[in-house]
């Protein structure tokens, strides 16, 4: 579908080169992460938008997207990860697939299959990835750099030592696509169920992955938002680009994904970084800062200072303002993702016109298809109603 360059280099000197990391980087404390600020920092309140998560809490609106079933329908797709993930929550603070990773599977056998070669060994790895929910699946070495140094525990309020064992040496990322036609209805309490399915399948395809090399004999642990920072490890994995909308752009979905990913000590060949033309298209495309509402996402080029500290140091990239983002959802009891519908990359790919624009905005067409790509109405949003009635 695209000329993609794959670079042959170490993943970790691409991303110190990419992002201009300095020595003064540091690992990311996940107290400090926006979602866990708001169950102790007075300067991020969430007001109902946690609680409007159970149904009978919700608020409606008048706005189209926001009524009874709208709610129920978001509601109901976050439902598995919401039970799942909060089983410990009372008794342990825990969030498993936001704030720990998974403690779901069983014990494995006391022999470990036999293994023909790495390259057969990773070849079925991603097979079985794929059978169990994943879009595509890279492999990376797991770089210190992007495990937390810290997790929180939301009981305590507090953070905690975080423990992922030294002879995990590999990461197994999943892409998770969201539904296309969902995403053209952002922002709405209809359209959060794109996000609430995606982790569904994530919380499914990581688990049954662990489980998976668990029974062949190995060791790994499944996991979502927690543990470590996604977009940098898939993008090592080459699943992907920086956008400067601060999400991964997928070549096969656009930005339109979740990302799941299983650690593990099971030796396997890691995939190599690659660019098809992200970074210069989103140099000359300001779409995702323009339409944000808040005006989050950064404009011009790449910041070296984080606007707040919810947000790496020590590293060069476009940031957004993640206190701006997270109040606009709070004003919404419900997530934006506005960046993830208007962005040129978020296309239906199983239609060939579509492959064909991306195709041109990794050319130095590319100014040429981000102008075709506004006349042709691409990025406006869809009626909830509209979704609703497609049948």
């Amino acid at each position: 579908m695209f000329f993609k360059k794959t670079i042959r280099e170490a993943s970790n000197q691409y991303l110190d080169r990419l992002f201009d990391i300095k020595s003064s980087f540091q690992r990311f404390n996940q107290k400090y992460d926006i979602f866990n600020r708001a169950m102790w920092d007075d300067k991020v309140n969430p007001k109902k938008f946690f609680i409007s998560y159970d149904i009978a809490n919700y608020a409606p609106k008048k706005a189209k997207g926001f009524d009874h079933w709208d709610y129920a329908f978001r509601n109901a797709s976050w439902h598995m990860t919401d039970v799942v993930g909060e089983y410990n929550l009372e008794s342990e603070g825990k969030v498993e697939g936001f704030t720990d990773y998974y403690s779901l599977h069983t014990q494995g056998p006391p022999m470990k299959a036999e293994l023909k070669t790495p390259e057969e060994t990773t070849a079925r790895v991603k097979q079985a990835a794929k059978m169990f929910g994943a879009g595509s699946v890279g492999i990376c070495e797991l770089d210190q750099r992007w495990i937390y140094s810290q997790h929180f525990n939301r009981k305590i309020e507090d953070a905690q030592p975080l423990d992922i064992p030294e002879d995990y040496k590999y990461a197994i990322v999943l892409i998770i696509p969201m539904d296309y036609n969902l995403s053209k209805t952002f922002p709405a309490a209809l359209s959060g169920a794109a996000t609430g399915l995606g982790y569904g399948v994530g919380l499914l395809a990581a688990n049954t992955m662990a489980q998976f090399i668990t029974n062949l004999g190995y060791n790994a642990i499944a996991s979502l938002n927690d543990s470590a920072l996604s977009i940098p490890m898939a993008i090592e994995a080459g699943l992907g680009e920086y956008g400067r909308h601060g999400l991964l752009i997928t070549p096969e979905f656009g930005p339109n994904i979740r990302i799941a990913k299983i650690f593990t000590d099971m030796p396997l060949i890691p995939d190599q970084p690659v660019e098809f033309g992200v970074r210069k298209f989103c140099e000359i495309c300001n779409h995702c800062a323009q339409k944000c509402p808040v005006k989050a996402i950064p404009m011009g080029q790449a910041q070296e200072e984080p606007p707040n500290i919810s947000s790496l140091s020590g590293i060069k990239k476009w940031t957004t303002n993640a206190e701006k983002c997270f109040k606009f959802w709070v004003g919404m009891n419900t997530d934006c993702a506005i960046c993830i519908r208007v962005c040129p990359y978020n296309k239906d790919y199983s239609k060939w016109w579509n492959r064909l624009g991306i195709m041109l905005a990794n050319s130095p067409l590319r100014k040429f298809m981000l102008w075709l790509d506004d006349r042709l109405g691409f990025g406006q949003r869809k009626a909830p109603t509209e979704w609703w009635n497609k049948n």
